[in-house]
């Protein structure tokens, strides 16, 4: 089972390498990096302090559905208060009992995951609990919940039975909105000007659902079904 930390288009070189040390420390995860603004090695390999091997295994992509496309849990963070977040030790167990690829996904220095990010891709959200301050360092996030994943990992993990089918992963979940999007707007269903609030909402509660393969390519199914019928 892999977990990806992803960071997404991070701002600074040296909160790169501190990321990769923190998964050094903790073996935690893989480092994805999407979109790094103005990466520079030699500053990233500083704040690394010998976690080499983990900046040299890092993936660079320029794009977060790059990443994200075959996983069949993604957990977004965020430093704002959101209900039902889950703390980052329910996230690594979430994370652990993942049936395949599974992603944690960290927002920029400045402003974090948008609202309009954490809708459409997570199907959790966790937040780190804070006194004061609200925002952490993005390493020391990375950090806190690599050390959560290291501490699972040690003790007894309940794990859910397996699933007779194997769990939808994104890349499937994206085709069925992208169909529902034009389905639901040729039906007059979705308002056309923001199409996305309502599209958003039905997409959560598939998520909350956690379907297999077969149920979305179901649903895909019949999705094709209606648009041919409405051809006719």
């Amino acid at each position: 089972m892999e977990i990806r930390f992803v960071l997404n288009r991070p701002r600074s070189s040296q909160n790169i390498g501190a990321a990769a040390r923190a998964l050094a420390n903790t073996s935690a995860g893989a480092l994805w990096v999407v979109e790094p603004l103005g990466f520079d090695r030699a500053q990233a390999a500083k704040l690394a302090a010998g976690a080499d091997q983990v900046l040299e295994a890092m993936r660079v992509v320029r794009t977060l559905d790059e990443v994200l496309d075959d996983c069949v849990l993604v957990v977004m963070t965020t430093g704002r208060e959101t209900p039902g977040a889950l703390s980052p030790d329910a996230a690594a167990l979430r994370l652990l009992q993942a049936a395949g690829p599974c992603a944690l996904v960290f927002g920029d220095e400045v402003r974090g995951l948008t609202n309009r990010e954490l809708r459409r891709h997570s199907s959790a959200v966790a937040t780190i609990p804070t006194a004061g301050k609200s925002s952490l360092n993005l390493a020391q996030a990375v950090m806190v919940f690599g050390y959560e994943i290291l501490k699972a990992r040690r003790g007894p993990v309940v794990t859910e039975p397996a699933a007779p089918e194997p769990p939808a992963d994104e890349r499937l979940l994206s085709l069925l909105r992208d169909r529902a999007r034009a389905l639901l707007l040729a039906a007059g269903f979705l308002n056309p000007q923001q199409p996305e609030l309502v599209l958003d909402e039905l997409l959560a509660l598939l998520r909350r659902a956690h379907p297999t393969r077969r149920e979305v390519e179901l649903l895909l199914a019949a999705a094709a079904q209606l648009d041919r019928n409405q051809l006719r």
